[in-house]
């Protein structure tokens, strides 16, 4: 599931249902635990509501039990944070269709290789090409890749004939650079 990486430290991991009520837990929870400027830990926030919509819209696997108002789906995964001496890791993982997983490869790939102002363009273009259902992990990644500018560390591992399981890190520098 998930393993420290060496030289981190783990400020907390979780694995199940992934709630709107969870995620607001663990948003307080790294306001109190997390000791960095206010900037970092925003950073550290987005990414993690980033990373964690997508397990929580997208997972193969479904907890249909833990329904809330606001949301009406709680897809099963895990997330992490954890930190070192120079950034903070925030990472999650997903069981995914079989099918979503060389889009998902296609979609990184091309993330990591742009610039700031090249992902911009391409979250716009996105957003007008296609309904938000259908671009949503797209758009989200890309966020992603401009709020942290690191690449992101994805793999995906064969489960069955029909699911694969999806691992996705991105890096937020503790230095502020703007």
């Amino acid at each position: 599931m998930f393993v420290n990486a060496p030289n981190y430290n783990n400020i907390i991991a979780y694995h199940g249902p992934i709630s709107l009520n969870l995620t607001s837990f663990v948003g307080n929870y790294m306001k109190e635990s997390v000791m960095a400027d206010q900037r970092v830990i925003t950073r550290i926030f987005k990414v993690f509501i980033e990373l964690v919509q997508n397990v929580s819209n997208y997972s193969a696997q479904v907890n249909d039990k833990l329904q809330d108002e606001h949301q009406k789906r709680n897809g099963i995964g895990w997330f992490s944070i954890d930190e070192n001496e120079t950034d903070y890791k925030i990472s999650t993982g997903n069981l995914i269709s079989k099918d979503h997983g060389p889009i998902l490869l296609r979609n990184c790939d091309q993330i990591n290789k742009m610039g700031e102002e090249e992902l911009r363009e391409l979250k716009r273009q996105t957003r007008k090409q296609s309904s938000i259902r259908d671009v949503g992990a797209h758009i989200g990644l890309i966020h992603t890749g401009l709020i942290t500018s690191n690449p992101l560390d994805i793999d995906i591992s064969p489960v069955d004939e029909a699911h694969s399981f999806f691992r996705i890190t991105a890096k937020v520098n503790k230095a502020i650079n703007n």
